[in-house]
């Protein structure tokens, strides 16, 4: 009896260690201590998609090629960009109130979503492949980038949320948070 209950001691150590438990992301670089981020109160959220590559090609190369099978891609495009960003801003504002659009006014720290990777999901019966976007989240005071995490969010698709338009938002919230959370967490 005593070998079955450390043995599922044990299993259940091992699964708490190995399962994920904490946050979700790769710290790339951390400032301090103290953190280069504790006690500021406002943060300016900006974008960088020059490092992007959506389906394995450049975002320039994306656009380009799917402007050939329709000639009104580049404003399908934009108003993805502009939902993510959008649903991007309500997650740090979920976790952080006092964040604004770079575009709204100037902050001594700015947080730059820079996404690294966009796969586009939808529902296909029998394949579902998910939305998939890998983000680096940096933080930069003063000018000087001071803390960074990389981190990756998916949607599943389904019948009733079929497009990449139903995902964007749940993906654009989730890295939001994510940036919300560690920001909050550098504070005193």
């Amino acid at each position: 009896m005593t070998f079955s209950r450390l043995t599922l001691l044990g299993a259940a150590l091992f699964v708490g260690l190995f399962s994920g438990c904490g946050p979700a992301w790769k710290v790339v670089r951390v400032s301090g201590p103290p953190s280069a981020l504790a006690g500021q109160t406002d943060v300016a959220v900006a974008f960088d998609y020059s490092q992007m590559y959506v389906e394995n090609r450049t975002e320039a190369d994306w656009v380009s090629t799917k402007t050939a099978e329709d000639a009104n891609y580049p404003s399908t495009w934009a108003d993805l960009k502009g939902r993510f960003e959008g649903a991007v801003m309500e997650g740090v504002r979920h976790q952080f109130p006092a964040a604004h659009p770079a575009g709204a006014g100037p902050s001594q720290v700015v947080m730059v979503v820079q996404p690294k990777t966009f796969k586009l999901g939808k529902f296909i019966p029998f394949a579902m492949p998910p939305t998939v976007i890998t983000t680096s989240i940096i933080f930069q005071v003063g000018g000087q980038p001071t803390d960074e995490i990389l981190l990756t969010r998916s949607y599943q698709p389904s019948i009733t949320q079929p497009s990449v338009f139903n995902h964007i938002p749940w993906v654009g919230d989730a890295i939001g948070r994510a940036g919300g959370a560690l920001l909050s967490s550098k504070q005193p």
